[in-house]
């Protein structure tokens, strides 16, 4: 087998995580082409005092924090999130999450294929 099967996610390509997300960085650890074509598992990073802006889309996602620390909104609920914490996010609910921690804020997110956009576009 000539396809790499296991790599740090610090070593996949940095993309721009759309216009949701400023000063984000996006890394697609699973997806289309990648070993999983009905969803996508990206890596989002927040800076410290970074924002993903609030967004609604039809699709739900999940998310998992594996570093930093935040807050994470979901309709009008706020909730803290923190390594090891995870979000479950219903379709056509507003949300957004932010960094309050003074390091990154790391997190998983899948998302069905459709998903991987610019909400924001």
């Amino acid at each position: 087998m000539s396809e790499k099967l296991s790599g740090k996610i610090s070593d996949l390509p940095v993309l721009d995580p759309g216009s949701h997300m400023p000063g984000g960085e996006k890394r697609i650890v699973f997806g289309p082409g990648r070993f999983w074509d009905s969803h996508v598992m990206r890596c989002f990073t927040l800076k410290p005092e970074g924002t993903a802006e609030n967004n609604v889309h039809p699709w739900p996602h999940w998310f998992v924090c594996i570093a930093g620390e935040g807050k994470f909104k979901i309709g009008e609920e706020v909730y803290d999130i923190a390594a090891g914490y995870w979000v479950y996010v219903p379709g056509n609910i507003p949300h957004s999450f932010w960094n309050t921690g003074d390091k990154e804020l790391t997190a998983l997110c899948i998302v069905p294929s459709e998903g991987d956009l610019d909400p924001l576009s």
